[in-house]
Parts: C-alpha cells; sequence; structure tokens
C-alpha cells in the first residue's frame, strides 16, 4: 500500500488518486492564479510532474512558496523554453490578455491545451470514489471550501479556488474529490488587437464526469463569463444534469428557475436548502452571537445542531448549504458538526487583519457586485463606528458591465475610497469604467464621501488618504485581488507608525 504525502503536509494511507494522463506530466500557466493553485497542488500530490509559470510579481508570494514546497517547478515569467517538449499537455485559466509565448509554443509542439474547466472534469471523470461539484456564476468560494471541510474524512480531496485559513487549495485524497467549477478565479480582459487568439483544444474526455452530487449556489450575469442571467442558467443547467443529486438554495431567486427547469425528469434527485419550512433541509433561524453564527438544520425530521465560527450572515448560509449537501448524500451528522465548527471561513473573505490605533482592518476577495454588497452589509454589522470601504474593480469588462452595480453596492458604507480597475491589459481604448462606479456610488453616499486615489509621483499614497479619514472604532474593509491583496497589511503599519515609510515586503 502506497504512502502519498499532499502538499497540505498531512498523509494520506492508500493507493495514490487516478491521474489523468493527459495530465501527468502538466505545465501549468499562471499557476499562483485562484484554482490553479488548487489544481497544481492536487495534481503534484496524486504525483504528477507539474510545472508552472507566474509574472515577475508573484516572484516572492507565499503562494509561490507553497507550490515549490509541493515539489512543482515554478518558472517567473512567461518565455516559451518553459514549456518542455516533455510535457503532455497545458492548462491555463483563459485569462491571459495579449498574446502569449507559452501557449505559442504549446500550439507549435501541438500539445493539447486545455482550459482549467476541463481539467478539472478530467480529475472528476476518474475519480473513484465519486466527485462532488460546487457551481454558481460567482459566490461559490466559502461553500466549496466548508465542504470540502465537513467531508475531510481523511480520503476526501479538494480543488478550491481559495483555501480554507490554515488550509491548502489543493488536496489529493485517495477516494473522492470536491471541485469549485465557479469560473471567477482571476481578472479576464478580451484579447487586445492583433492577439493570437488561444482555444482549448478538441474536446478530448473519453466521458463526461457523473457527479455524486452538485450544489448550485448562484446563477446572474457576471461579465465576462456570463453576459445575462440565461447564459448562467444554461451553464449551470448543463452541470446539474451530471449529478445524481442536486442541492439547490431557495434564496437565489435564479435557482428556483432552475429547479423548475429541472423538473420535467425524474433525474437528477433536486434537493432545496434555506430558511423556508417547507425546503427539504430547513435552516431555522441563524443566530450571530458576536463571534459566530448558532445554527440549526431540520433534515428528515431530525434537527442537528451546528456552531459556524464565520462573520457575515451570507457566509453563514453558505456553509450551511455545504452541510446539507453532505447531509443528503449520507456523511454522518456528528463528524459534519464537528468538522463545521472547526472551519473559520475562507482566507481574505471578511479577515480581520488587526486592530491599531482603534482601528480594524478587514480583508474581502469579493469580485461581484452582489457579493461585495454582502460583503459590505456585514462589515457593517462588525463596528459601532464609522465604516470605510476601499474597492478595487475587478477588470475592464467586468467594471463596465456592472459600473452601476458596483458603486450601488457601496451604499452601506459612511466613506468609500476607489482605487484604479485591476486589470491586465497594459494598453486600453475604453473609457475609464471608474468614472460611472464613482457616479453610482456618489448617489448613494454624497459626494463628500466618495474619494478616488489616483496614482503618481506627486499623489498621497491610498495608505495614507485612508489613514486621515478614520478615527478610533472605525472599521476598513479593503476589497479587491489586485494591489488591494497588499493594501491591509500596508494599512496597518501606517496607522502604527504614520511617519515610518512602509517596509518593501509589505
Amino acid at each position: 500500500m502506497d504512502t502519498t504525502t499532499c502538499p497540505d503536509s498531512r498523509t494520506v494511507t492508500g493507493p495514490r488518486p487516478v491521474l489523468p494522463e493527459v495530465l501527468t506530466a502538466a505545465h501549468l500557466v499562471d499557476v499562483a492564479t485562484a484554482g490553479m493553485e488548487g489544481l497544481a497542488l492536487w495534481l503534484a500530490g496524486a504525483g504528477a510532474d507539474v510545472t508552472g509559470s507566474v509574472p515577475e510579481t508573484d516572484r516572492d508570494s507565499p503562494v509561490v512558496a507553497a507550490l515549490r514546497a509541493a515539489g512543482i517547478e515554478v518558472e517567473v515569467g512567461f518565455e516559451p523554453e518553459h514549456v518542455r517538449t516533455d510535457r503532455t499537455a497545458v492548462v491555463w485559466p483563459g485569462v491571459p490578455a495579449d498574446a502569449h509565448p507559452e501557449l505559442d509554443r504549446a500550439q507549435d509542439l501541438q500539445l493539447p491545451i486545455l482550459s482549467r474547466a476541463v481539467a478539472l472534469r478530467a480529475l472528476c471523470a476518474q475519480a473513484e470514489g465519486g466527485s462532488v461539484a460546487v457551481a454558481g456564476s460567482h459566490s461559490t468560494t466559502t461553500a466549496a471550501a466548508a465542504l470540502a471541510a465537513v467531508l475531510d474524512d481523511g480520503a476526501t480531496g479538494w480543488v478550491l479556488n481559495a483555501p480554507a485559513r490554515a488550509g491548502g487549495a489543493g488536496h489529493a485524497g485517495n477516494s473522492r474529490i470536491v471541485v469549485d467549477f465557479c469560473p471567477d478565479t482571476a481578472t479576464h480582459e478580451a484579447a487586445t488587437p492583433g492577439a493570437q487568439q488561444h482555444r482549448p483544444s478538441p474536446h478530448f474526455l473519453a466521458h463526461e464526469p457523473k457527479f455524486t452530487a452538485a450544489l448550485i449556489l448562484t446563477i446572474d450575469a457576471n461579465a465576462p463569463y456570463y453576459e445575462d442571467n440565461i447564459e448562467g442558467l444554461n451553464a449551470a443547467q448543463l452541470l446539474a444534469r451530471r449529478a445524481a443529486t442536486v442541492v439547490l438554495p431557495t434564496w437565489d431567486s435564479s435557482v428556483k428557475i432552475l429547479r423548475e427547469r429541472l423538473g420535467d425528469r425524474p433525474e437528477p434527485r433536486v434537493v432545496t436548502v434555506g430558511l423556508d419550512p417547507a425546503d427539504t433541509v430547513w435552516i431555522m433561524a441563524p443566530r450571530w452571537t458576536g463571534e459566530d453564527f448558532r445554527v440549526t438544520l431540520r433534515y428528515e425530521e431530525t434537527d442537528h445542531a451546528f456552531i459556524l465560527p464565520v462573520a457575515g450572515r451570507h457566509h453563514a448560509l453558505a456553509v450551511c448549504a455545504a452541510i446539507a449537501t453532505a447531509l443528503v448524500i449520507g456523511e454522518d451528522p456528528q463528524a459534519v458538526s464537528r468538522r463545521a465548527g472547526g472551519f473559520r471561513g475562507v482566507d481574505r473573505s471578511l479577515t480581520v487583519l488587526g486592530t491599531q490605533s482603534g482601528v480594524t482592518v478587514v480583508d474581502s476577495r469579493a469580485r461581484h457586485p452582489r457579493e461585495i454588497a454582502q460583503d459590505v452589509t456585514a462589515a457593517r454589522m462588525l463596528t459601532e463606528g464609522s465604516l470605510i470601504i476601499v474597492l478595487e474593480p475587478d477588470g475592464i469588462a467586468r467594471t463596465t458591465a456592472h459600473a452601476a452595480e458596483l458603486g450601488a453596492a457601496l451604499g452601506d458604507a459612511d466613506h468609500a475610497v476607489l482605487l484604479p480597475v485591476s486589470t491586465p491589459l497594459t494598453e486600453d481604448a475604453v473609457p475609464d469604467p471608474l468614472d460611472a462606479v464613482e457616479q453610482a456610488a456618489v448617489q448613494k453616499l454624497g459626494a463628500g464621501a466618495v474619494h478616488r486615489v489616483r496614482f503618481g509621483p506627486c499623489e498621497p499614497a491610498p495608505e495614507q488618504r485612508i489613514f486621515e479619514m478614520t478615527a478610533e472604532g472605525d472599521l476598513v474593509l479593503v476589497v479587491g485581488t489586485g494591489q488591494a491583496e497588499r493594501l491591509g497589511p500596508r494599512l496597518l503599519f501606517h496607522l502604527a507608525a504614520p511617519g515610518m515609510p512602509i517596509p518593501q515586503q509589505l
């Protein structure tokens, strides 16, 4: 019997998981991207020879350090020679916004170029213990990480878009696998004029995976992935048809439409979870204690009590959806309760970074307007002082399509600080969509409450601008996945020592 040491430093006794042949020696483009990190860790734990590449900005990141510790060879920059002739495939997240030397090289070598979603389906198709899919147009991160946690019996593996706190984004168990199929993993822009368009290789799977269960959280427009609700609904329906059991939260109105669509056939089995006693799994009045949520779930006329140490009612409901999925596929309720009590949320999802000079700084990885609005509302409940929201919108395409919603999402704040839009584009010929976000925010908060940060040699740093509008007892919520990831620690340092230069590593 083999002993497999997985990237999260745990040891699994037993045979390695089945590894798709096409991924036995894979090269992952932009391997530190959300979702790609988890896939790389799973592959390495399963015994694959994994190489990857990252942009210069990620050279010394903790994610790259973790990937290298797992035995993954990570190159800095995107050079053709990074794609070696011994590779069996190249996997990419679909986010490059310009010509890409590594993808050009893969095409020259006639290597399969797989999208992340196709690679994940290949893993699920060969999972001997079955697979559980988490899907939605957005806002799946907490539910997927929670589901991996409550199913973690020592043999379960997972590929997540973001790790649970003190956990890993990927783990190669030797039984079933939990996979987050949400496409919202990285900033995506349309290719610039003249750039070579790269498309995933033709469909190569011998058969599509049949999921043990699928938990579908949200269906909504989410540019640039889903132009409108119909596109999101069609994608969710295709995935749901491949599952034996589909779990649908009834607090999402579009998910109710999916339930109606699925009702014309005997399969899949459709299970609902929500705040209505008529739901298959009834969530009975979640109660926030100031430190955690206390909640009871009723399933098959039996009540199960849980303590959920997460902040934000929407995050607590996502954990409840994960628990409901575990219960309906037959997981032991006592084991689920014990594991749920140890799940403390996802890294950078309403994470309290610290307090300095009486000001608390909280991190958020939210991208979509709905999840931003939910994090803003939850942050309001965490303070009796003023609430300052720092927003770095994600992508020109997304910000342009959702500008009004993004501005309106800040409506519960006392002050909003707008950072430049995060984008991989070096040049763009479109108007700055931050103007429309600013206009929508002003309509909600008033002109004096909306502040726009501009970068330049004569402009004050964002930390200084934010510092000037805070007072003891206030809370600053930093939202974004680009430069905003570093802003929280930098702000805490500035609050503690306003006159000191901020260390370069922060």
